[in-house]
């Protein structure tokens, strides 16, 4: 099957694969909007949205470029919405957990935020709507018939090769400096996400060992970036309520929240600088480069 899908023609692979994830967003959507109390639809539907872009942009030299743009602006809204959504859930499970405050003022916080998370799900449903009279299923169909009736000669294994390598480079420009500022950790570990999901499609490229080393790599690098991205993002989420109109009583509360975050995103900083050194980094690159110059030929 591996053998099968890097010899085949690369639009046949692009748009099996691009079928898969576009349907995936649209069962994870309604989802989503069927069962609003559970915070793991939102988190399915807001991943989906990121892998299907990052098909629509490994494939992109392939795909009719205004379909390719609808897609793509439609992709971003919802991925706005979901991630609205899933950042108050994280924020209620967090202070649910405990911490920093007294366990009744944290409550009083939950119970505040549950509204907002009620709320948070309408954007959701507005989408679903919005996409239902714009007829996604029939758009997606035609999207595959464009990506079909492009002639292209090359086989999967080719395009992927060359598709990679730039998308490899990207992600090492970024990644081969220090970082300090906590925009830069956050981009990086987009520019992570990406290259892993790249590699999934890209996956009848690479032996399975390979692909396994570079793929827990990654996964490593999104684990450990992500303990410093939550605690940051919780921080400045605390930093805003307790400056709003709304923050009343609560904004000592709130501000002590804010430090307490901060002081775990600095402790998650220090982590990940220290793990992230030069040669991890070296050992990852050339992974990535020995297989793409012995295998994908």
């Amino acid at each position: 099957m591996v053998r099968e899908a890097a010899a085949a023609p690369v639009g046949e692979v692009a748009a099996r694969l691009l079928r898969k994830r576009l349907d995936a967003v649209w069962s994870e959507l309604r989802n989503a909007c069927r069962d609003e109390s559970d915070p793991e639809t939102v988190h399915q539907l807001r991943v989906a949205t990121r892998r299907t872009l990052a098909a629509l942009d490994a494939f992109a030299d392939i795909i009719p470029s205004r379909r390719r743009a609808w897609f793509e602006k439609r992709l971003a809204r919802l991925r706005r919405a979901a991630g609205e959504a899933r950042d108050l859930d994280v924020l209620s499970q967090r202070l649910s957990l405990g911490g920093a405050g007294s366990t009744r003022a944290r409550s009083r916080l939950v119970a505040m935020l549950s509204k907002q998370r009620v709320q948070s799900r309408a954007p959701i449903r507005e989408q679903l709507e919005k996409l239902l009279d714009a007829e996604w299923p029939e758009r997606v169909e035609r999207l595959m018939e464009g990506i079909r009736r492009r002639r292209r000669t090359s086989t999967f294994a080719a395009f992927a090769r060359r598709r990679f390598k730039p998308m490899i480079e990207a992600f090492f420009a970024r990644a081969d400096h220090k970082l300090r500022a906590a925009e830069e950790i956050h981009e990086l570990r987009i520019a992570g996400k990406q290259l892993r999901y790249a590699l999934e499609l890209f996956a009848p490229v690479f032996p399975a060992g390979v692909r396994s080393r570079c793929q827990s790599s990654l996964e490593r690098l999104q684990e450990t970036l992500g303990s410093f991205t939550d605690h940051a993002a919780a921080a400045d989420r605390f930093a805003r309520w307790a400056r709003s109109a709304d923050a009343g009583s609560n904004r000592d509360l709130l501000a002590m929240l804010e430090r307490d975050e901060d002081a775990r995103a600095d402790v998650a900083r220090k982590s990940f600088s220290k793990w992230w050194n030069h040669a991890r980094r070296k050992s990852l690159r050339r992974s990535f480069e020995r297989t793409l110059r012995r295998h994908s030929a």
